[in-house]
């Protein structure tokens, strides 16, 4: 009876350990205040500049936000639904444009009423899904709300769900969950499962593995070892908070024109470095930063 009472005693104890250890763990994974502070700065690009006042009567929900944000952008991949209104000077604005200053500026220029529901298609800006989440990002930092730009490919574009689409969204911190909710402004899909979105370095992981069918990627590079490159880069860029237009590249992208075989050793091994910091960014967001601060062939300023 003493050793039975003695293991009813042990019980509670290795409960309350593994609970404490459990709670331990998921805390630490938790972003801290200073990275959550990073995400609510405004880079160059989504710094709204004197227009921010246009966010102040916008609907309150991601859901209804998403939908005003669309309201005022098209992406050229959806002019065929506006082919006789759209003016054919206007089928790709991005470089025009490639701020969220810019953009209101021009979107008052076609509509002084602001950011309303009613702009017509004539008055909306032609722009990529990169413009979408950059404009949603600005209004929620604009709220108060942490929120970050990330690249990979979307498996949801098109009726052929085994396509990955070369895509940006955003990530935004919901904190009532002390999650980060995946939000796609220009497909208009709200708190969506990550497995619909294979990040860039996902990909790159599955390049370096071979364990990858390349017919299924699509994207404006010849190749899926470039394109991928590009997107861990440019994720590299929007996770810590840089933003760089995806028309720009650094040095790394030009050399991989064929296949990740024209790299260095070296560069290969600080690019799988790069993938498996971006797979927990919260933790690893200094040593991103320094990364890239640090390594010239990633460095967007040789490209200016």
């Amino acid at each position: 009876m003493r050793l039975i009472s003695s293991n009813f005693k042990i019980v509670p104890v290795i409960i309350l350990f593994i609970t404490t250890t459990c709670s331990t763990q998921k805390q630490e994974e938790l972003p801290s205040e200073s990275v959550l502070a990073r995400h609510l700065k405004f880079s160059q690009y989504t710094n709204p500049g004197e227009y921010g006042y246009l966010y102040n009567n916008l609907p309150e929900s991601l859901e209804a936000l998403c939908d005003r944000i669309k309201k005022q952008l098209i992406h050229p991949f959806d002019l065929e639904k506006y082919s006789d209104r759209i003016p054919k000077d206007r089928v790709y604005e991005d470089r025009a444009i490639p701020t969220v200053s810019l953009m209101l500026a021009e979107l008052l220029k076609r509509d002084e009423n602001g950011l309303v529901a009613s702009r017509q298609p004539e008055d909306r800006l032609v722009v990529a899904c990169v413009h979408h989440s950059l404009l949603l990002a600005s209004i929620l930092r604009y709220r108060g709300i942490p929120v970050r730009i990330r690249a990979g490919y979307a498996k949801y574009i098109g009726d052929n769900h085994n396509i990955r689409v070369s895509h940006v969204i955003c990530e935004v911190w919901d904190q009532q969950r002390n999650k980060w909710l995946l939000v796609d402004p220009d497909r208009q899909r709200i708190d969506f499962p990550r497995r619909e979105f294979e990040f860039a370095y996902e990909t790159w992981e599955r390049l370096k593995s071979k364990k990858i069918n390349k017919k299924q990627y699509v994207s404006r590079y010849h190749t899926v070892d470039q394109a991928t490159i590009h997107l861990l880069c440019h994720d590299l860029s929007y996770v810590i908070g840089n933003e760089e237009p995806y028309w720009l590249d650094p040095p790394i992208v030009a050399r991989s024109e064929t296949r990740i075989t024209g790299l260095t050793e070296a560069e290969l091994q600080l690019l799988d470095q790069v993938a498996t910091l971006l797979k927990k960014p919260d933790i690893h967001l200094t040593e991103l930063i320094n990364i890239q601060k640090e390594t010239d062939y990633l460095n967007y300023d040789s490209e200016r």
